[in-house]
Formats: structure tokens, sequence, C-alpha cells
């Protein structure tokens, strides 16, 4: 059983200066609900219980928000703000969190080696903070039960356009695994390959279930040019030994490390929220293009 969630959170969120001076990206509102909520939904929904957020310095905000607020609660309670006190129940709903700090940005397998203590010998999901993926089946859960099938590891991802393959960790597919045409074996993966080089079009967005056995990886591994520590290439030497699967997860994945795919995802929302839809279906009507 899958009980536990790690979610990076660093990065200074540059491209969205000057709202992440004082905000960081991952609280972003998409209509009415910060990105990292969505995550953390996805996990718990997913029978996630405990989850720790990796965090980079000035992001304090983030443990802010998942921290008890009693004055708050007691005052909506006075008032009989049943609307507000459900929101504010929401953010928790139950699960653990603990908090763990990437001083210096050194890439995500060094930010997961900062949750080494929280995910102890257990299997855990991993999560950047900035891949929002909208889906009927949480995309956490569709991996969580790829692993349970087997799998020593699983690698969320779907195939993209050729022209954005270079942004992503490539993985090359072999054969299919449990039966399932979603999942194969992932028998290497390319750290942001050139078309010509890539081995598939099937990238990893964010989403991976891992053991405790990728800690080994990544101390067999060296920094880029960037003196960062990347996931791929220690997810590549667990490749090696077999049984790693890359699931194409079903659900529509935005990047909200973009400008762009934080307007569709505000967009997408704002159409499927009873407070928003129709006017914004108003809205859109309204435009001429």
């Amino acid at each position: 059983m899958v009980k536990k969630g790690v979610i990076l959170c660093g990065g200074q969120g540059t491209r969205f200066l000057p709202a992440t001076k004082a905000l960081p990206k991952e609280m972003l509102p998409v209509v009415d609900t910060p990105v990292l909520q969505y995550i953390v939904d996805e996990m718990i929904d997913s029978g996630v219980t405990d989850i720790c957020i990796v965090i980079s310095p000035g992001k304090e905000e983030i443990v802010r928000y998942f921290s008890p607020k009693g004055k708050l609660e007691k005052t909506l309670k006075r008032k009989g703000d049943e609307k507000g006190l459900a929101a504010l129940n929401r953010i928790n709903r139950g699960a653990h969190f603990y908090f763990a700090v990437q001083k210096f940005p050194r890439g995500m397998a060094d930010a997961l080696c900062k949750a080494r203590e929280f995910i102890g010998n257990d299997p855990f999901v991993l999560s950047t903070g900035d891949d929002l993926v909208h889906a009927d089946v949480p995309v956490s859960k569709q991996l969580i039960t790829a692993f349970d099938c087997g799998a020593k590891a699983v690698i969320g991802g779907q195939t993209v356009p050729e022209d954005k393959i270079h942004m992503y960790g490539c993985a090359a597919l072999g054969d299919e695994m449990f039966g399932q045409p979603r999942a194969h074996e992932c028998k290497t993966l390319v750290e942001k390959p050139s078309r010509e080089n890539a081995p598939s079009l099937f990238a990893a967005l964010g989403r991976y279930v891992l053991t405790p056995a990728i800690f080994e990886k990544i101390g067999k591994i060296v920094p880029d040019k960037k003196g960062e520590l990347q996931i791929t290439d220690a997810l590549r030497l667990l490749c090696e030994e077999g049984g790693v699967c890359a699931y194409d997860f079903s659900g529509y994945r935005y990047d909200m490390g973009s400008k762009a795919g934080a307007v569709k995802a505000t967009i997408s929302f704002a159409l499927k929220h009873p407070d928003t839809a129709e006017e914004t279906k108003e809205f859109l009507r309204s435009l001429k293009f």
C-alpha cells in the first residue's frame, strides 16, 4: 500500500514575476484554489495519508497554508460561514503534512533526498509542484495501481508532439506489462533529447511511484553542467535492473510552469466551477478572434 507522497516545490518561479516575488508559484490560484492544493487533493484521493512538501527558501507561505488556522476557523464558526469552513477543511482533509527545505537549487534528485528521513523504508508517490492533471481517476491512483501489479517503479507520462519532446525526459518503451495497454516496460530514459535522438515520444510528466531503492541510484549519479542532480539519471540506472513501468496515464495535463499552461488551466477549471461556469462561457462567446 502506497501511503506516502512527496511534492517537490523548488525553483523561484521567475517566469511568473512579479507575482512570484511575494507568492510561491505553487500557490498561484486556479480560480479559487492554489495549484498545490489540486496536487494534494489528487494524492489524498489516491489513498495517500502522509505528505512531505520540499520547499526552497522564501516559500514559507506553503508551510503556513497547510498549517492549522485555529483563529480563522473560530471566526468562520462564529459567523456561521459553512461554505468558508468547508473550503478551510478541504485543505488537509485528515492527511498529515511534513516539510523539508532544499537550501540550494541542485536539481530534483537532490530535492528528493531532503525527504529521505520522511520516506523511511516505504514506497511513495513523487510529484512535481507545477504539473496539474485533471483526470476522472486521479493520476497518482492510476500509477499506484500499476505499482501494485508488481512494478519496481512507475514513471507517469504521455505522448507529446515531436516539437515538444526536447523539453522532457523521454522513455524507450519495451513490452506491455501486466496485460495493460497503457503500461510498458521502461528500458531507459533520455533527458531532453533532440527529436532525432528521441527513442519515442513518451515524455515523463511529473508523476512517479518509487521505493527507497532510488536513493542508492542517486548516490551513483554525477551533477550535470549546471551542478544539478537529475532524477532522470537515477531512474535510468534503475531501469537497467528491469521491472520499471512507463505508464501512459489518462487525463489532461497542464504545465503550470508556463504562462500558457496556467491560462489554459484557469479557463478550463473556470468552465467546470459552479460559481464561474456560466459567466466564463458567456465571456468566451463574446470574444472575437
